[in-house]
């Protein structure tokens, strides 16, 4: 399991794109972003995680 999860793998750059997979038994999905992109998905998964963390019981 890496640090983000059991089913996701290390992002990496290469190309000017950030690459990130996310595997399944369904066979996951693949993810090319800018790195303008990439910045955003950050900040809106850390707005995410704040709010399903105080959701918590």
């Amino acid at each position: 399991m890496s640090k983000y999860g059991e089913d996701v793998d290390e992002p990496y750059a290469h190309g000017g794109l950030v690459h990130v997979r996310v595997s399944d038994y369904d066979g996951g999905a693949r993810a090319s972003i800018s790195p303008d992109e990439a910045r955003l998905l950050g900040l809106r998964l850390i707005k995410m995680a704040d709010e399903a963390e105080a959701q918590e019981w």
